[in-house]
């Protein structure tokens, strides 16, 4: 069944007939395939969820019932100019998943990598960059122009500001929020006196040990920690590379750290992406 806005039913789904759809893409009843659309092969799309163009989304992805993926930007000024949503292989995106498309006060594109697990009621605003092996978990809400880097995990409930970084093996507690850049390898957490700010409260051993960083790496990280975030080395940068290196606690982690920690001071408001709000 042909319908003159340019969309066929197919198996009681509505699929637009730009869109491309690769060998062994299911679709299941009640769900939308909308124009420009580029779905690779394996991919799952559940009933009622929704896609919307330009939209590339790889292989073996999960799109369960009642997510939408590719709306346009929650930005003010858009005015529907051909921006896209660009999603990699394996990610799972659960009910009520939202990820919009990008907008032209950035690179005009939200990215999405391989490997994610992304939980019911979830939000990636638009030009966002959401790495590799990133798990949100329900409620979490990641505003426009942020970047989460990979092997993140955030709790239930968390809240990015605009422009914020996640750095790589952080994880977040649940209904933290987060208005500058949270540091890689570490845990955050809400500190008593410090509303729902999120500040570093430890090594994250956990998220480390299932990676398969190797208990050198952990203890060198631990002492960085102690040294950066306990101490008053920490407000010198380079007193503490002096320190760790005194301590033979330096290794690529500590030193990615340390990098970090510079682009964070050396950004606007605590945030080493330079935006306006």
């Amino acid at each position: 069944m042909q319908g003159s806005s340019g969309y066929r039913l197919v198996d009681g789904a509505w699929i637009h007939e730009t869109a491309r759809l690769a060998e062994g893409v299911i679709v299941e009843p009640g769900a939308l395939i909308g124009r420009d659309v580029e779905i690779g092969e394996e991919t799952w799309i559940g009933a009622g969820a929704v896609v919307y163009g330009p939209t590339r989304v790889g292989r073996q992805n999960q799109i369960h019932p009642t997510a939408v993926l590719g709306g346009a930007p929650q930005e003010i000024g858009f005015s529907g100019e051909p921006t896209r949503l660009e999603i990699g292989d394996r990610n799972v995106f659960r009910e009520a998943f939202t990820a919009h498309r990008g907008s032209t006060k950035g690179e005009g594109v939200t990215r999405i990598g391989n490997d994610n697990f992304l939980m019911g009621g979830s939000h990636v605003g638009h030009d966002v960059i959401v790495e590799d092996h990133v798990i949100a978990a329900n409620g979490v809400l990641i505003a426009g122009h942020s970047h989460v880097q990979s092997y993140v995990n955030l709790s239930g409930g968390v809240a990015l500001s605009q422009w914020v970084t996640v750095g790589r093996h952080a994880f977040m507690g649940g209904l933290c929020g987060a208005r500058t850049d949270q540091e890689p390898f570490l845990c955050h957490d809400v500190k008593s006196g410090n509303g729902p700010e999120a500040s570093p409260v430890c090594v994250n051993e956990v998220g480390l040990k299932r990676a398969g960083k190797s208990p050198d790496v952990i203890k060198r990280l631990r002492t960085a920690y102690k040294v950066l975030f306990l101490r008053e080395q920490h407000k010198n940068l380079e007193a503490a590379r002096r320190q760790l290196d005194e301590r033979d606690a330096l290794c690529p982690e500590v030193e990615e750290l340390l990098t970090f920690l510079g682009r964070k001071r050396g950004g606007r408001y605590g945030r080493q992406l330079q935006g306006g709000y």
